[in-house]
């Protein structure tokens, strides 16, 4: 059920290993991968989709990219990308342009590597109930692909006695790995879940005092943090920095005040606080392009 690759190796009669990372590919090929740039799409011929994956699957995506449909579920695989898949997915049609390159270990649900005990290996069994697709850094998989080409060549030579030893370090070695990018990829979501949370509690304090306060200061106090932390944790999660929100929200208040009919220019600087009509009005023409008076004429 594998597609055809250049290389493959049975590590046991439950564990295969295959690839095509060393591929040899025409120039003009190589270099529009390098680039990111699309050659001619193919299709693993061998397969008739969509049919049941009996088989959990560890995918690196070394080059190119990988289109795919997992339990009706689209995927778009960048290089360099680590794929996890559990037995049992439906695929339906896989999809790569020429010079895509990768390596994939896959493994039945009773082998040595599925049963692992280990604290990584059940990491990832908690974490793969469905298919995984995660970025990697370039030099993370650098390093995966050396130390992979090192077993590799131990494990294919046929006179090494220790063989199996090798491959139960080989199974460690990457269910270690696998494990701490699961575990930093939690770290990241649970971080930004969080930033999420305070993100809004610092809108709806801005919401609630932009009338009198324009400090970023006043609402680092209230959130008891440092002005430079609250900074960071806001233009990282919303795009935009924490004094443009600031002013966001106070300019709406302005307008609403202006366009209500009730106040004049004078009334609406005094409300929202600013030291006189001439400092509000060149902060309502700055972030609008506007004077007060002529928004206020606006219909």
């Amino acid at each position: 059920m594998l597609p055809r690759m250049d290389r493959t190796l049975l590590l046991e009669r439950d564990i295969v290993v295959a690839d095509n990372i060393d591929q040899r590919i025409p120039r003009g090929i190589e270099e529009a991968v390098a680039h990111g740039e699309t050659t001619r799409m193919v299709s693993p011929n061998s397969l008739a989709f969509p049919y049941r994956v009996m088989f959990n699957t560890i995918i690196y995506v070394t080059a190119g990219w990988v289109e795919c449909s997992i339990n009706l579920t689209p995927f778009h695989i960048q290089a360099p990308a680590l794929v996890l898949s559990p037995s049992g997915v439906i695929l339906d049609d896989i999809r790569y342009p020429v010079g895509t390159r990768s390596l994939i270990i896959a493994y039945t649900n009773d082998s040595y590597i599925a049963t692992l005990s280990t604290p990584s290996a059940k990491v990832i069994r908690s974490a793969t109930l469905s298919p995984v697709c995660i970025p990697l850094e370039q030099r993370r998989m650098d390093r995966y692909m050396r130390l992979f080409r090192i077993i590799q060549h131990t494990i294919g030579s046929p006179d090494n006695i220790f063989k199996r030893d090798i491959i139960n370090g080989f199974t460690q070695v990457v269910s270690g790995g696998i494990a701490k990018i699961l575990l930093e990829q939690k770290a990241a979501v649970g971080r930004a879940e969080r930033d999420d949370v305070l993100l809004g509690q610092f809108i709806r304090l801005v919401q609630r005092h932009c009338r009198t306060e324009r400090e970023l200061a006043f609402y680092a106090d209230c959130m008891h943090m440092t002005p430079k932390y609250l900074s960071r944790i806001i233009s990282a999660t919303a795009g935009k920095n924490a004094s443009e929100i600031i002013r966001e929200n106070v300019i709406l208040e302005a307008k609403v005040l202006l366009r209500s009919g009730q106040y004049n220019v004078q009334e609406v600087s005094n409300a929202l606080h600013f030291p006189n009509a001439s400092f509000f009005g060149r902060y309502f023409r700055d972030a609008t392009g506007l004077t007060p008076r002529q928004f206020a004429l606006q219909r």
